[in-house]
């Protein structure tokens, strides 16, 4: 009898202890161009669309969700032999049109010369987002804040027709500014990119905050932060200016993760910084 009690109280620690270590918090659902915060016990492994995401040592991980994702998503987490998985529901968003009318002609069509110019500024871009991310989320603490006090007069995701031309919808939020006023770090982070006078994007600073997710600022007219450096939310790192593809003095912010670009306004409020309640923690 003893035997089989014991049998029974090994059964039971046993499976509490993979429902335990299988835990996967997430949303029940996002907007097309959100960030997705998640959690799975620690040494967990999380996999979207089959690929591995970075997960923190204490088991944060992030998704960034397609301006034009249509499916839901289907994440994974993986300890040991063990597996589950969940799927958050996309919603969709209803995107502006943004037109912007008096640019110099060599910069909506640029001239031959100019296009192996922007596919290498491209390929720098690309290359830091892939492979430069810092193992911690030095955001999570202290969230985001705006990267200077200015109107926002260009939103994510807006269908861009540049002088009458469509063109890929924008990537991030523009803030009008005096040119020289000063753009801080909206967040923790790591200086990855310190780049001058790229065609359209002008002087051009990225920091990593940490999983994947990074900031890019462009249009800038000069840069205090140097490649390598560690900044503190709120420390001057650039100012304003008019580099690169402007009508006018303003800064361009852009957030991705990995090579997916996401709403920079949405991170402004700490609570989608926060992953899914977890059903055991409300309990206790």
């Amino acid at each position: 009898m003893n035997g089989l009690i014991s049998s029974i109280t090994l059964f039971i620690l046993t499976f509490s202890s993979v429902s335990w270590a299988l835990h996967l918090r997430l949303p029940d659902r996002a907007y097309q161009g959100d960030l997705i915060v998640g959690k799975v016990e620690p040494k967990g492994t999380v996999f979207l669309k089959g690929k591995e995401q970075p997960v923190s040592d204490r088991g944060y991980f992030i998704i960034g969700v397609p301006r034009i994702q249509k499916t839901d998503l289907l994440i994974s987490a993986i300890i040991g032999k063990n597996k589950v998985s969940k799927i958050v529901r996309i919603l969709a968003y209803k995107w502006k049109i943004q037109r912007i009318d008096g640019l110099p002609k060599r910069l909506v069509n640029p001239p031959p010369e100019a296009l192996i110019r922007i596919k290498n500024d491209n390929q720098m871009v690309r290359k830091i987002r892939q492979s430069a991310i810092h193992p911690a989320p030095l955001f999570l603490k202290d969230g985001f804040i705006p990267p200077l006090e200015g109107t926002i007069t260009g939103v994510y995701g807006s269908q861009r027709i540049l002088n009458g031309q469509p063109r890929s919808p924008h990537r991030g939020v523009d803030f009008v500014a005096a040119k020289g006023t000063p753009v801080v770090s909206p967040a923790n982070g790591i200086v990855r990119l310190v780049a001058k006078d790229m065609y359209l994007m002008g002087n051009t600073l990225m920091i990593d905050h940490g999983l994947g997710l990074m900031s890019i600022f462009i249009h800038l007219d000069s840069i205090s932060a140097g490649q390598g450096d560690r900044v503190q939310q709120g420390e001057i790192v650039a100012r304003v200016g008019q580099t690169g593809r402007a009508t006018g003095p303003h800064l361009h912010w852009g957030i991705s993760v990995g090579s997916i670009s996401i709403d920079p306004v949405r991170l402004l409020s700490k609570e989608n910084l926060i992953p899914h309640p977890d059903p055991r923690e409300a309990e206790n």
